[in-house]
């Protein structure tokens, strides 16, 4: 069983691994993940589908398991909180999330933030009313202590917001945009906050990493320990035709990938 360096460790979604999240913790446990990064837009596993009680059944269940949370993925549009008729379920969804991360250990949020600092939001919505959106989200992620992973493409300039708003590293989305992951990682290591463990292949079918896929592993991997990063490196097995299975080829990969020379 591989077990992750004491700096950086591995996580997995757990969204395609099960028809509950019990069955998705036992298929981490198997493949030796140790982190859970949690759906929180699935049904029945959105914050606010969890009560009190019910949240501190599933910390139960994490320790039984022996696994944590790496972080919590809100896959909000990122035009939603400029979007009137939608923005007050974008913050709402946000504010749940991020007292659901500090419950945990204070995890970060992964999310797309509106592309304020650009002067507009993506899809042309109202950029003051995505203005008061985010300053919203950010005054309880300011008060929880949780900080938010933005997965924007391109990676936004986090500098003015740093304490509380960091980047996510989603090499899929990465190389869709034409950007070399390693290269980011090396570059923004200080800014970043989150980083993910998947492909992307030359037809732009999502895949695990170590099939051959455009992510160059070691580079990556190399780039994220140079770079300083500290936390989950989370398996993404979304899309996956395998979903399972690409978790144990994806654990594979990444140790693999372990060298002690420097990308170029």
């Amino acid at each position: 069983m591989f077990e992750a360096s004491s700096r950086i460790r591995l996580a997995a979604a757990i969204e395609a691994l099960g028809t509950t999240a019990r069955e998705a913790f036992a298929h981490l446990r198997h493949a030796g993940v140790r982190g859970v990064q949690w759906p929180a837009a699935a049904a029945g596993l959105r914050p606010r589908d969890l009560d009190r009680g019910g949240r501190r059944d599933l910390a139960t269940v994490l320790r039984r398991f022996e696994l944590e949370m790496s972080g919590v993925d809100l896959p909000i549009p990122a035009e939603h909180f400029g979007d009137a008729s939608r923005v007050d379920r974008a913050v709402a969804a946000a504010e749940e999330a991020i007292r659901f991360a500090a419950e945990f250990s204070r995890v970060p949020v992964c999310m797309r933030l509106p592309a304020l600092r650009r002067g507009d939001v993506d899809g042309g919505s109202s950029s003051s009313e995505a203005e008061g959106a985010i300053a919203a989200v950010l005054a309880v992620a300011d008060r929880h202590g949780v900080r938010l992973a933005d997965e924007t493409v391109p990676p936004p300039d986090t500098s003015s917001d740093r304490a509380l708003v960091g980047l996510g590293l989603d090499p899929v989305a990465l190389l869709a945009g034409g950007f070399d992951p390693a290269a980011v990682a090396l570059e923004r290591g200080a800014d970043v906050v989150a980083a993910r463990w998947c492909d992307l292949d030359a037809a732009g079918v999502r895949l695990p990493p170590g099939l051959g896929g455009r992510l160059d592993v070691v580079r990556y991997r190399v780039s994220l320990e140079i770079a300083g990063f500290e936390g989950h490196v989370v398996i993404d097995p979304r899309q996956w035709n395998d979903p399972i299975g690409g978790v144990a080829i994806s654990v594979d990969a990444w140790r693999e990938a372990a060298s002690p020379a420097e990308p170029s």
